[in-house]
């Protein structure tokens, strides 16, 4: 976007694996209507789909296309056994199946960069119009000057969200004196939520923001070309040029601006870079899920009409919990819930079934991230095949940092109502939060593996990493724009 508005033309390269034509057509089916009018039969293609069973990742109307590898490359056969880190090759590439949660960085949290929020801030502003992010004025607001609202506009909260914000807001001066401050959730989410609940399924309305829809745009522009099914497996700098090494061929530019994915990223410029290089670490931002139940009535969420993106952001900005900033995310119910239940109970499930649906009713779940200095890494480098090994470098803090932030949030919880389940706390696997990077981090003085404040790669004059390969740390706030800004601010600049 930033590079067509300054008169270049932009050759695109990518998979672009895309929504079966089945699960597109029922995705327009249930679009082209509202809820109310959604048939019996695709109603029942929607009671299928469940998170993934080994993961959190979605399942986008019932496909696997968004964490799908492409067909004939070997590259990344087999899963990793030590995270759960992984690539996506669709059209879009992980926007096709995320959370939508927006926020930026604080200044705080990345002193360690060679720029500042300040150079990011325009950069915040255009990528949020981009991608229609929700916000306004409340008690997070002069946490993150950096993105100003420019209107009042947040999504409808769940009334368990809005019992849960004003019990906190009853607390104001006491939470806050903990560190701890509670506003709205932030997402890229277009105005009109039909609050149809199936937005950890895919929305119908495509409402939430992907990368693919916003695809569109550009190929208006006559100076852009978009390239599908291209598998890029290297690149050269030679001549005043930059050549793309293709599964298609060959594809030559002035520049190459590489945003595959951390994973891609990795690979194509350690091929790049020669046998001998590496390894690198990609920083994670490790996170946790605390589930808690409120005593009082909600009524029956499991029948509201509702959307279930996270609900209210919590931030907590206690040197005691952290030197950095720990950002958890508050999910009221969702139509998961009763199934994982019923997964827990095993085969005692059916007798559970009355306290399964009564506690899925009450449930609310926290999910907490930490800034990468808090938590473990990924080594990687190339093997002997000429693929990604990997190896795990554990963070010895990340536990007694993790129990911190949890206890944290166990405690605004009790002061509001709420019973924090702590003996079902679950962590994460490495990589699993999807918020990593830094394995080929900005530096003021690039050296070797290393990049410069455009994410230019050592050595190479013409080669930009655009992704979060480039980030020197990952803090725990959410990801998403903040690469989407500096991408902007590497095409506005480069």
């Amino acid at each position: 976007m930033a590079l067509l508005e300054r008169g270049r033309s932009v050759t695109m390269i990518d998979v672009g694996l895309a929504l079966e034509p089945d699960r597109e057509a029922l995705r327009a089916r249930l679009g082209a209507a509202p809820p109310a009018e959604w048939s019996d039969a695709d109603r029942a293609a929607l009671a299928g789909n469940r998170l993934a069973h080994a993961s959190d990742t979605m399942l986008a109307f019932g496909s696997d296309f968004i964490m799908r590898r492409p067909q004939g490359q070997a590259d990344w056969d087999g899963p990793a056994a030590v995270h759960d880190l992984a690539p996506s090759f669709a059209r879009g590439g992980l926007s096709n199946g995320w959370g939508a949660a927006t926020l930026p960085y604080r200044q705080e949290d990345i002193a360690d960069w060679p720029i500042g929020i300040a150079e990011l801030a325009p950069h915040y502003r255009a990528v949020a119009r981009l991608a229609k992010t929700t916000g306004g004025t409340d008690d997070l607001t002069p946490l993150f000057p950096a993105l100003p609202p420019e209107e009042e506009r947040f999504l409808p909260m769940s009334r368990q969200a809005e019992q849960l914000l004003a019990r906190f807001g009853r607390n104001r001066a006491a939470l806050e004196r903990a560190g701890v401050r509670v506003g709205r959730a932030r997402q890229a989410v277009a105005p009109d939520c039909r609050r149809c609940g199936q937005c950890l399924h895919g929305c119908p309305y495509r409402l939430i923001f992907t990368a693919g829809d916003a695809l569109a745009s550009l190929q208006a522009s006559e100076r852009f070309t978009y390239l599908p099914h291209h598998y890029v497996r290297s690149f050269a700098e030679t001549g005043g040029k930059v050549a793309v090494e293709t599964d298609n061929g060959r594809i030559e530019g002035d520049r190459l601006f590489l945003g595959a994915g951390v994973l891609p990223t990795a690979l194509i410029t350690l091929r790049a870079l020669g046998r001998d290089a590496g390894p690198v670490a990609i920083k994670d931002s490790a996170h946790q899920y605390l589930p808690m139940l409120h005593p009082w009535s909600a009524g029956r969420p499991d029948r509201e009409a509702r959307h279930t993106l996270a609900q209210l952001f919590v931030e907590i900005t206690d040197p005691s919990v952290s030197p950095h900033t720990v950002h958890a995310q508050i999910y009221t119910h969702n139509d998961t819930y009763a199934p994982d239940m019923r997964r827990r109970f095993g085969p005692l499930a059916g007798l559970a079934e009355p306290l399964i649906q009564l506690m899925s009713r009450h449930l609310v779940v926290a999910q907490t991230f930490l800034h990468s200095d808090d938590s473990s890494r990924i080594a990687v480098r190339l093997d002997a095949s000429g693929r990604l090994g990997f190896e795990a470098i554990a963070n010895p803090a990340q536990p007694a940092a993790q129990a911190r932030a949890a206890s944290a949030v166990a405690r605004a919880a009790r002061r509001i109502g709420l019973l924090p389940l702590m003996p079902l706390l679950r962590a994460g696997r490495l990589g699993s939060s999807f918020h990593c990077g830094g394995s080929f981090p900005m530096c003021a003085a690039p050296g070797p593996m290393e990049t410069d404040a455009l994410g230019r790669l050592h050595g190479f004059e013409r080669v930009h990493l655009i992704d979060a390969s480039t980030f020197p740390s990952i803090p725990a706030t959410t990801i998403t724009l903040s690469v989407m800004a500096n991408a902007h601010r590497i095409g506005a600049m480069a």
